[in-house]
């Protein structure tokens, strides 16, 4: 539980920043996912002769397997991102994103990482039907049929890296994979990101400076996520409900969200749902 609460310090503090560098600087999805790639790699790389760090590496399928998931995921990741945003709200993509929660925790019951449980399972229907309510207040009409197969990808992205860190143990470490994921990403995105021209944004260099130097926590929270995927699929689905949670919370105690009844009780039952989900 502590390892997920580090993590969604630490990821609270990079989705903050990165409100900051869409909304302030005006970088795009290729600048900010090329900026989140190269600079995370950049923090990452003296974790990588620190004793946290496991320093396997094979030269086996299974590991360039591995490295080309978590290639696709990051990508899929922030290019699904932006085009399913043109149909829904954040907050009912957040919801979608519960389906993660029972096909992590059906993954680990299979894995044979945890036992089935009613109850379990019930604490996870809870965190789902949070989830839910706090998307209904943002309902628009949405044309699924234009954003059927990016919510797909989506969907399967997450559940995808974390199954990479499953797989990787014993052939690479699931840290030296997402390192080398990162810098064969921001390679990828060098022509459309245009690395020269990102400190010409509106904030200019200290815009830059800024969004770049908050990568080193997400470097540390990227470690700590791959540790608690190892341990288990179902907790590392739990993160990203716990980072939407902690955004809202932190919107409200600075007044730039208002607290509706509908919210108040879908936020609730989100954290009813992880609470009871780690204690039974």
């Amino acid at each position: 539980m502590y390892l997920m609460l580090f993590t969604v310090a630490m990821f609270t503090l990079t989705s903050i920043n990165d409100k900051y560098a869409v909304s302030k600087c005006g970088y795009n999805g290729s600048q900010l996912t090329f900026i989140m790639a190269a600079f995370s790699a950049l923090f990452l790389t003296p974790f990588l002769f620190t004793p946290l760090v496991d320093k396997t590496f094979t030269l086996s399928p299974v590991t360039f397997l591995c490295i080309g998931i978590m290639v696709l995921a990051k990508w899929c990741e922030f290019a699904m991102n932006a085009k399913i945003l043109t149909q829904m709200s954040v907050f009912e993509l957040k919801a979608w994103m519960g389906l993660t929660l029972f096909i992590s925790y059906f993954y680990d019951v299979a894995a044979g990482v945890q036992r089935l449980s009613a109850l379990k399972i019930g604490f996870i229907v809870l965190s789902a039907l949070g989830l839910i309510i706090i998307a209904s207040e943002g309902k628009q009409k949405v044309n699924y049929k234009a954003i059927a197969i990016p919510l797909v990808i989506y969907i399967g992205q997450s559940f995808a890296y974390g199954y990479a860190v499953r797989i990787s143990a014993g052939h690479i470490s699931s840290e030296i994979a997402l390192y080398i994921a990162l810098i064969i990403l921001a390679l990828l995105l060098i022509p459309s990101a245009k690395p020269l021209k990102l400190a010409q944004n509106r904030e200019g260099m200290k815009g830059f400076l800024i969004t770049a130097g908050v990568k080193l926590p997400n470097a540390a929270g990227l470690i700590a996520y791959n540790a608690v995927a190892r341990e288990s699929m179902t907790n590392y689905a739990f993160v990203m409900p716990m980072c939407l949670i902690t955004i809202f919370v932190i919107d409200i105690l600075n007044k730039n969200e208002k607290l509706s009844p509908t919210r108040f009780a879908g936020s609730i039952l989100v954290v009813a749902g992880i609470v009871g989900s780690q204690l039974v």
